[in-house]
């Protein structure tokens, strides 16, 4: 079992150390692990989402520590990558920061629609009386941008704009099947990620028809817990692997070196 997708307490909204992350791992067997703590944010944005600047040095220092004692002492195998949240400002300083970084995976996300933090508990408020529909198309929208960038291998919870359990009256098939073609256009990896069912949403991103529609268009996928405390780590993978079954598929990838490898189901 792998898990690409977990942060530590350095990213500002999540807890425990590296270490943590990794015992957590090792006792609930799982092969390989991959931190991805968010990269900072451009100015003018909060930063209680982000690790500064500054941080960044220990953050790849602690990860390829925590690696070698892990390979010392019989794993898991312990990859370093970040997630970089895609803001219009973001992309000169995500080319910038992943050129230097030597990292194995870059996740892409979207986590701002005109700079309003909507998958935030603090900002649910936000969503009374608004057009849903409009989100979703103005989220998905910022998702293609994102993924025709460049910049990232994988996009992180992909319909993360449903995690408050809003959906839009109209059928949000064209939603998917462009964000599928967009992903195979570009060689981007589409995120199999548990944490949705410990959302108000209870349900994995992506949705089954979204993944199928990835599947029927030759998007690889990866799987990861998105773990923001030690606790959560490989949580729901069962079933992410039940649903990535379900819609065809029978290999995740691992990146390492930002290079892929397909690993079995």
């Amino acid at each position: 079992m792998i898990d690409l997708h977990m942060h530590t307490s350095r990213c500002r909204h999540a807890v425990g150390s590296v270490a943590d992350y990794v015992q957590a791992a090792r006792a609930a067997g799982i092969s390989t692990i991959c931190f991805t703590d968010h990269l900072p944010l451009p100015g003018g944005y909060p930063d209680c989402y982000a690790m500064g600047a500054d941080e960044l040095p220990a953050y790849i220092a602690d990860v390829h520590e925590a690696a070698a004692l892990s390979r010392a002492s019989g794993g898991p195998e312990v990859l370093c990558g970040v997630e970089a949240d895609w803001v219009p400002e973001s992309p000169p300083l995500i080319a910038a920061a992943t050129a230097s970084l030597g990292l194995d995976v870059v996740l892409g996300s979207v986590h701002f629609v005109e700079g309003w933090a909507f998958d935030d508990p603090e900002e649910v408020g936000g969503y009374q009386d608004l057009d849903i529909d409009g989100l979703w198309a103005r989220y998905f929208e910022q998702v293609c941008k994102a993924v025709a960038s460049g910049l990232f291998d994988v996009l992180a919870h992909p319909d993360l704009v449903k995690k408050f359990g809003y959906f839009p009256e109209a059928d949000p098939t064209d939603l998917y099947e462009e964000t599928a073609k967009t992903l195979a256009a570009h060689g981007v990896a589409v995120e199999v990620n548990t944490a949705g069912l410990r959302k108000p949403v209870g349900e994995i991103y992506p949705a089954l028809p979204f993944l199928n529609a990835c599947r029927r268009q030759g998007v690889p996928a990866t799987m990861g817990s998105d773990a923001h405390a030690p606790g959560e780590v490989g949580a729901g993978l069962t079933s992410a692997r039940e649903l990535l079954l379900a819609a065809g598929y029978d290999s995740v990838l691992v990146f390492r070196s930002r290079v892929s490898q397909e690993v079995a189901l």
